[in-house]
């Protein structure tokens, strides 16, 4: 009987990881973390054909979690798994020393904090935070910040590396930041220390905004891909917590260890069954049709605004915009074709001299600014 493997997948805001695990063996197969750039379904087909392509024939059992995961979990068959209980099960499974998980996505950031049960004998989660619909200090505010200052995004922790002074710049909004790094710029401060100043922003915003005052016991977790692809981001945490060696783990394949969380989930939280397997080609199929597009969203899209023509013009005169007719003459007696908008003709000056007249058909009878 061929093994049944595990297959965990989450579906972020920004980007979809996937991961293939052999219970059996105790073993990751493969990972992988992409962006998908506005397009979920489309990725996520494309990195199951490539599973599929690594395991041709295979059935897995699929645990799916993020922000982007329920409706493909149901389009698909698989178990949808929320993702602080991934997280969790990754955690509890493959770092159970630790008490703390710090983790940033591309648009939210989560910090999870764990106890040990001694009658359980199992690590257990006593309370979340999450950012709410801002997405200051993640990845997204990282993305931005490189932007500004004309840089790759691959390239902004080499940047952020070289950086030797730290300076203020708000982490709750991106729109605030902007404005702090225009006057760091404006003061010929280098893009070195603007992107080293912008991890320790993300870091003040996440500890000040999630934590609220709880404790960040240690050993402190890192996870995510802004922390896997930022180790200055990492090193600006434990300046900020004072963690020494010891006091915060590295996770093996931080960016996609929330995917792995929900493949383990799968057993924990569902019974082991045949039944719930599923056939990768399949799956990819129902992903293709679908192309993106729910239901529910191409029903709403096919009605449209007016049943003829008749009843659009109808509409268009009813709502008709009022023209101007006459013409604007400035005090001076220099005439123009009327407009819309007078006011594009208004003069910038104080004096009387410069003040419009809307003439109606004699000098003087109308209406003045």
């Amino acid at each position: 009987m061929t093994n049944t493997l595990r297959l965990g997948i989450d579906i972020g805001s920004t980007t979809v990881k996937v991961v293939v695990y052999d219970k059996t063996k105790n073993e990751i197969l493969f990972h992988k973390y992409q962006r998908h750039h506005a397009e979920q379904r489309k990725t996520a087909a494309r990195l199951l054909e490539e599973v599929e392509s690594l395991y041709p024939g295979q059935k897995f059992r699929i645990g799916i979690c993020g922000s982007g995961g329920k409706n493909i979990a149901e389009l698909t068959g698989a178990h949808y798994i929320q993702e602080v209980v991934a997280n969790s099960s990754a955690v509890r499974a493959k770092y159970p020393e630790a008490r703390t998980a710090i983790e940033l996505g591309g648009q939210d950031a989560k910090i999870i904090f764990f106890y040990y049960d001694e009658k359980q004998q199992r690590l257990m989660t006593s309370d979340m935070r999450m950012n709410g619909s801002c997405a200051g200090g993640t990845g997204a505010f990282i993305d931005e910040i490189a932007s500004l200052l004309k840089v790759p995004v691959e390239e902004f922790e080499g940047l952020a590396s070289r950086g030797k002074t730290v300076h203020s710049i708000s982490g709750r909004c991106g729109v605030f930041a902007k404005t702090d790094i225009q006057g760091l710029l404006n003061q010929s401060v280098s893009r070195e220390e603007i992107a080293l100043s912008a991890f320790h922003a993300i870091v003040k915003q996440t500890i000040g905004g999630l934590a609220q005052g709880l404790e960040l016991k240690a050993p402190v977790i890192f996870e995510g891909g802004p922390l896997n692809f930022n180790p200055t981001l990492i090193k600006a945490f434990c300046e900020r917590l004072n963690l020494k060696e010891g006091d915060f783990i590295l996770p093996e394949n931080p960016d996609t260890i929330v995917a792995l969380g929900s493949a383990l989930a799968v057993d924990e939280l569902f019974s082991d069954s045949d039944k719930d397997e599923i056939d990768l080609n399949e799956a990819i199929a129902k992903l293709r049709a679908s192309n993106g597009i729910s239901d529910e969203r191409k029903n709403a899209s096919t009605k449209p605004y007016f049943d003829n023509e008749d009843e659009c013009r109808e509409w268009r005169e009813a709502h008709k915009t009022a023209e101007i007719k006459g013409h604007i003459y400035c005090t001076s007696g220099k005439r123009h074709a009327a407009l819309p908008d007078y006011r594009r003709y208004r003069p910038f000056g104080r004096r009387k001299r410069n003040l419009l007249c809307l003439h109606h058909g004699h000098d003087g009878q109308g209406w003045r600014e």
